[in-house]
């Protein structure tokens, strides 16, 4: 049985709110706040949204706005609203949100979980951006997802002490020993959504160029959901059937199955905050192929436990997954290294960490 780390004397004082999470529901918003839900007792959470067409989406969201309103207005026992956003409409209900809170004297954390918050606020007219920064320099805590994204808010004038780092988190890991079949290949792992922003075509791409010199030699799963078809035809006409197996979205027990198979975890995104799937393969023991953006050198370092590519770059992408080929000793000593790294974002450390804040404040 899960122990609680945030009790419901704690709870009970917190309103959160963000995307829908149960059922595994897509986005790292959800993933996050999944495991959350089995460490917070009595977690008080109020989805804003949830993957459906447009009119059930607003109706979805005013719906929990009022809700929201009439829970804060009327239970004194509540004292802060978390709110956890990524860019563009999310980050738009969300600062509706921050001035309902702050109308209803609670104190404020806005959580940015986007991995294309730069590019949100940098296309944005003037005027939105000052609305931005606005909402951003009214909230009570900002949290950020690692020291990198905290230098670029304190760029823009947020006050830094108001900046937390809260690492995002991953479970304990669950070893399943017969899943790991020993055939002589190197398996490379891939798990998130499918489509350009995270860089699977260009594995794909790569591997296509390179196919006859890797037949026999890796194996390449991958886990993700949205452009299933468009991805089906890269690899058949690719010609990668035979190093290539697509398993859909993943989630229980077949994303267990996929973590303790894994040798390499690879994930050539363009943009991150610091994504969950690459802290639970280090919890496993995985090196990682990935990109040096958002919080991800934070935690990957060439050379020690795994190797940072640029995005785009499949002759860098095969080269790194070359290397693991020609030198399998180093998938066992830098994924011991990955695990090493992992602790500091299991849930005693994360949760402990998101207690302290809100006793702070609320003393």
């Amino acid at each position: 049985m899960l122990k609680y780390i945030i009790g419901k004397d704690l709870s009970a004082k917190v309103l959160m709110a963000g995307n829908y999470y149960k059922h595994h529901h897509p986005g790292g918003i959800s993933a996050v706040v999944q495991y959350w839900s089995q460490y917070i007792e009595d977690l008080q959470y109020y989805p804003t949204y949830k993957l459906t067409n447009a009119f059930v989406r607003v109706g979805w969201f005013v719906y929990s706005f009022g809700r929201l309103a009439l829970r804060m207005k009327f239970d004194k026992n509540v004292k802060i609203l978390h709110l956890h956003t990524a860019a563009d409409g999310s980050f738009w209900r969300k600062s509706m949100l921050v001035k309902l809170g702050h109308r209803l004297d609670k104190k404020v954390v806005l959580h940015v979980h986007a991995s294309r918050f730069k590019d949100f606020y940098n296309e944005a007219s003037q005027k939105n951006k000052q609305r931005i920064l606005q909402t951003l320099n009214s909230v009570d805590v900002l949290v950020v997802l690692s020291h990198s994204w905290k230098e670029w808010f304190s760029s823009l004038g947020i006050s830094e002490d108001k900046i937390v780092i809260l690492h995002n988190i991953t479970s304990y890991p669950t070893k399943i020993e017969s899943a790991h079949i020993k055939d002589g290949k190197v398996h490379f792992l891939f798990m998130g959504e499918i489509g350009q922003r995270k860089g699977v075509f260009d594995i794909l791409r790569a591997l296509t160029k390179h196919r006859d010199e890797l037949a026999g030699k890796v194996e390449l799963r991958i886990g993700g959901n949205k452009h299933e078809e468009e991805l089906k035809k890269v690899i058949a006409d690719g010609k990668l059937q035979d190093i290539v197996k697509f398993e859909g979205w993943v989630g229980g027990e077949k994303k267990l199955q996929l973590l303790n198979w894994a040798d390499v975890f690879i994930l050539p995104s363009f943009n991150e905050g610091l994504p969950i799937s690459i802290l639970e393969t280090m919890s496993y023991g995985h090196p990682i192929i990935s990109t040096p953006v958002g919080g991800i050198p934070e935690v990957v370092e060439t050379g020690r436990n795994g190797i940072l590519v640029t995005p785009g770059n499949e002759k860098e992408i095969f080269d790194a997954m070359n290397y693991y080929v020609e030198n399998q000793d180093k998938i066992i000593s830098e994924g011991e290294v990955s695990k090493e790294v992992a602790q500091t974002y299991l849930p005693d450390y994360v949760l402990n960490h998101l207690k302290e804040i809100y006793e702070t404040l609320i003393s």
